[in-house]
């Protein structure tokens, strides 16, 4: 509050009202409230204030992004607190980030700000993908996961294309707004004018066209099985819970009896036995009954298993766990199995904690996992429909657009994703998670299948369709347990330009902001090292 004294009463409250502006279209656009169209608008507040701001430009984007992620993120005080505050405000730094580039860039440079804007956005969520080991959530982009014809293109920018056309369009509304309230000329009117219109209107063109002659194929019939497992129950679980759970997923896959699928799905960890090694070394009962539940079910459902589970092997006499999902065929015979390749920071592993030990309490287990170093892709033979192969990712893995994409380049039909946000309850983390792999199957033009512990269990079709998702007589689909059957929709022999080219246009907007930082930066230097005397 002492920083904002030297500001006038009217900057104040003008600085105040504008950030609520902003962060409350911004919420709403994403899920829960799931107002996809407020995000077209609602950076414009925020944007009049980086140019006509000059004071404090830093402090209240910082503001303004530490009060959208504490809300956003709320879910995660249900796993710990302290990751909740640190990981907001990590966030956030971000906008504070894009604020500063944006006004400095487009201050000394004299750019459109209707091009800056946009592309330093999308080079700050691009960054922010993959930088300490990365948190692709809560892009722009995901707020229009419902409205398909403007979200193809993402098979030839990524979820990054629709970021970028949504700022666009904030800033140059932004933009034409302080011009007709304060009677300014600015420079680049009609580009201002022209280039948001015209994108948006090749955008839904594309997408319209796309849509128009899109034919999927039948592809296997995959059920998965959703359980509704309370994570406290999970988490501190004794032998006789670990029993209650195995026979909970068993007596519901059971209930598949008759019925002809082609592979059964159960979600991350909901084997509690450890499936990969011999019982006798574990002396554990839960691992010889799941082993041979596992058996069972491939036999008499007659159909492939995939199975969320933890995996053990030993390196000399150190124990190492992966976060696995084990596959069998009908014969009942493990075949092979995926190890988590992206673990979550502090939430499965911990780095430096050798050197830090006080860091391991940030975490919800005891033990660390280790993270996979190969993808794995399973054949899949089907009843009725011939041959497949597909990929597994587990957990958040499915937000990871680098992930998906070299699994849809060795040459995968379809995905599934195996998850337990039971971490999260009832919370809108679940919606979130959903609206985001919608992005992966437009990216690769594949459908994928998602089989959650307590939802929300979906299948989404390679247009982005969500065409089915598990909920009970009431409409609840969250925290609910069940079955959900369907075929997979497949579009085969098709690699679209972001699967061959990858973050082409992500990379391109992150390097024309460093070379425009750059050049700004050098134009100081002149004034800078002017001295009196020299004819200036």
């Amino acid at each position: 509050m002492a920083v904002f004294k030297t500001l006038s009463k009217a900057s104040f409250v003008k600085i105040i009202a504008l950030s609520f502006l902003t962060i409350t279209p911004l919420c709403l656009s994403f899920p829960p409230a799931d107002l996809g169209y407020l995000a077209w608008i609602a950076c414009i507040p925020w944007f009049i204030l980086i140019i006509t701001e000059e004071k404090y430009i830093c402090l209240y984007s910082l503001g303004i992004g530490i009060m959208f992620f504490v809300i956003q993120m709320s879910w995660l005080r249900h796993v710990t607190f302290i990751a909740w505050v640190l990981l907001s405000l990590y966030c956030a730094a971000y906008f504070l980030a894009f604020a500063f580039c944006t006004r400095f860039i487009t201050s000394n440079l004299k750019l459109p700000f209707v091009v800056v804007t946009p592309c330093i956005w999308t080079a700050c969520e691009f960054i922010r993908s993959f930088l300490m080991s990365g948190f692709p959530w809560f892009f722009t982009g995901h707020t229009q996961y419902r409205y398909l014809p403007i979200i193809q293109i993402a098979d030839i920018a990524g979820v990054y294309g629709i970021s970028f056309i949504t700022m666009m369009v904030n800033a140059a509304i932004a933009d034409l707004l302080i011009r007709s309230f304060t009677s300014q000329r600015r420079a680049f009117f009609r580009l201002t004018c022209i280039l948001p219109p015209v994108l948006v209107a090749a955008s839904l063109l594309y997408g319209l066209r796309w849509l128009r002659h899109y034919h999927p194929e039948e592809g296997p019939v995959v059920c998965m099985i959703q359980g509704n497992i309370p994570q406290d129950l999970k988490f501190e679980s004794t032998e006789e819970d670990e029993i209650q759970i195995l026979k909970k997923y068993t007596d519901l896959s059971m209930g598949m009896k008759g019925t002809p699928i082609d592979l059964l799905v159960w979600p991350e960890t909901m084997m509690p036995g450890i499936l990969n090694i011999n019982p006798e070394l574990t002396g554990r009962k839960i691992d010889l009954l799941s082993q041979l539940t596992a058996t069972s079910l491939a036999q008499e459902l007659n159909t492939n298993l995939l199975l969320g589970g933890i995996a053990l092997t030993f390196t000399g006499n150190e124990q190492v766990y992966f976060n696995s999902g084990y596959y069998y065929n009908r014969k009942g015979t493990l075949l092979n199995r995926y190890d988590k390749i992206h673990l979550v920071l502090f939430g499965e592993f911990t780095p430096l904690k050798t050197y830090f030990p006080f860091l391991a309490k940030l975490v919800p287990y005891e033990i660390g996992l280790t993270h996979g170093h190969e993808r794995t892709v399973f054949s899949l033979d089907t009843l009725q429909n011939g041959s497949f192969t597909f990929g597994a990712s587990i957990c958040y893995e499915d937000t990871v657009p680098s992930l998906i994409r070299k699994f849809r380049k060795d040459g995968v039909d379809f995905m599934l994703n195996i998850t337990n946000d039971g971490w999260f309850r009832d919370s809108a983390e679940l919606d979130q998670h959903l609206a985001i792999m919608v992005f992966r199957s437009v990216e690769n033009r594949i459908s994928m299948a998602r089989a959650a512990n307590t939802g929300i269990s979906s299948f989404v079709a390679p247009d982005g369709t969500i065409y089915d998702t598990l909920s009970d007589s009431t409409g609840k689909y969250r925290e609910i347990s069940g079955t959900l059957t369907n075929r997979i929709k497949c579009v085969k022999k098709y690699l679209p330009f972001y699967v061959l080219c990858g973050d082409w246009f992500s990379l391109l907007c992150t390097a024309a902001t460093g070379i425009a930082f750059s050049m700004a930066i050098g134009k100081l230097r002149p004034i800078a090292d002017r001295k009196p005397g020299k004819g200036h």
